[in-house]
């Protein structure tokens, strides 16, 4: 019995050791084997190219086997029928054509998100002021668009060419720039695209011309929010107006067009300069630093402070709408972050999937880190601190967006719901 064990030790070794003999030789071999050159595409092979007949095609395609195909291929000359010029230049138009649809309806998300803010911004105020929040959230859009269509644009992008995904964008190719530290070109605004006239009237431009002024409407529309219940509608206005026509371009020019900030690398070394790449300064801080500075001006509510200094309650008339407008703006925000690579083809565009998913967590954390906090402090879930929570998150999420593993925006999103909830409830608000 021994004996026979050990012959089949000697079997099973010889094996095992015949197989390493032969893995080692064999790639050894592939390797002495020439590779195998790709023949080039010819005008020859292009002409035996043909396209399905007219019967076949009338008689239905369910399948799809048959629609889109070489008969589809735009052809510059129609005697000289497909060319290689013609199939290199179809590809490239595709790639510049799912760029184009792609930040086009991002751009339509976001613009939508106006829905949303109005929503939770009306259901936050008291009755009275419904109307009046409606409206500023209706006509922001309207006075903003103007005054960046008669000069915001310009001078946020007039010079940020060249821009691959988006066909090159280069008729936007003047920026006003002074040497500075060092003789350094420093870039300050743009001076190309005032009311899209001019060379500047562009097939890409305009899609870039729609994906912008929606940031910048998100932006404006965070002044209504801080201001909301206290000024005239005039003021807003005015505001509206400044901020789409200056205030805005001029940083967004700074960080996305062209501008010295988004040079500090190229120039200074600093390594890829100032990066943003979905907004966390130029639409939320923008917004947000001259939502504080017009309520500083303005000052609170009447009756949120008694004279000793403590704060009152004022909570809004309605809670269904806020959360409503809150789903609308997480749907509007799949359109927001991964809308920035302005492109879905090439260039690593394909990110757009991880940076949904991203911000799908950033919400959720937001939202449950200030809910949480709420049940914990109060003992009972807060329903406008769900709400506002989930925006929290997303607001914080926008500038590393692109570059998160899925575990980031939960541990950065979670700080800036909690804090909310704890200023809110310090103040009393509800």
């Amino acid at each position: 019995m021994l004996i026979r064990i050990n012959r089949f030790r000697r079997r099973i070794t010889l094996c095992i050791a015949a197989a390493l003999v032969i893995g080692w030789l064999m790639p050894a071999a592939a390797a002495d084997k020439p590779a195998v050159q790709a023949a080039p595409i010819t005008a020859a092979d292009l002409k035996a190219v043909s396209a399905p007949a007219a019967d076949q095609l009338a008689a239905g395609d369910p399948g799809g086997t048959m629609t889109g195909n070489a008969g589809d291929i735009v052809v510059a000359d129609s005697k000289k029928g497909l060319t290689l010029a013609d199939l290199v230049n179809m590809v490239g138009q595709n790639r510049i054509a799912i760029n184009f649809v792609w930040t086009l309806i991002t751009g339509y998300l976001v613009m939508f998100m106006q829905a949303g803010f109005a929503a939770v911004e009306t259901g936050l105020c008291r009755a009275k002021n419904a109307n009046h929040t409606m409206m500023m959230n209706f006509m922001v859009y309207g006075f903003g668009l103007f005054a960046y269509w008669v000069m915001g644009f310009a001078i946020q992008q007039g010079g940020c060419a060249p821009i691959a995904n988006l066909g090159g964008l280069n008729p936007l190719n003047h920026e006003f720039t002074i040497p500075f530290l060092g003789g350094k070109t420093w870039g300050l605004f743009g001076l190309k695209g005032f009311f899209l006239s001019g060379s500047t009237y562009d097939v890409g431009i305009m899609v870039m011309f729609l994906f912008q002024m929606v940031f910048m409407d998100t932006a404006t529309t965070i002044v209504t929010g801080a201001a909301a219940e206290r000024w005239k509608f005039v003021a807003f206005a005015i505001s509206t107006f400044c901020l789409g026509a200056v205030t805005y371009p001029l940083y967004g020019n700074w960080a996305w067009g062209g501008g010295w900030l988004s040079q500090l690398g190229a120039n200074y070394g600093l390594g890829h300069g100032y990066c943003d790449f979905a907004g966390s300064g130029v639409v939320h801080a923008v917004g947000g630093m001259t939502a504080l500075a017009v309520s500083m001006i303005i000052g609170a509510r009447i009756g949120k402070y008694n004279r000793d200094g403590t704060p009152n309650s004022m909570p809004g008339h309605d809670i269904t709408m806020v959360l409503i407008g809150c789903f609308i703006l997480a749907f509007g925000w799949f359109g927001f972050n991964p809308g920035s690579t302005l492109g879905a083809s090439g260039a690593g565009n394909l990110r757009i999937g991880s940076i949904a998913v991203n911000t799908m967590i950033a919400g959720a954390t937001g939202s449950f880190s200030a809910i949480l906090y709420m049940w914990i402090r109060f003992g009972k879930p807060d329903a406008s601190m769900s709400a506002t929570g989930c925006s929290r998150g997303w607001w914080r999420l926008p500038r590393p967006a692109a570059l998160s593993i899925p575990l980031a925006p939960r541990l950065s999103a979670s700080r800036p719901g909690c804090w909310y909830a704890s200023a809110s409830s310090l103040s009393s608000a509800s």
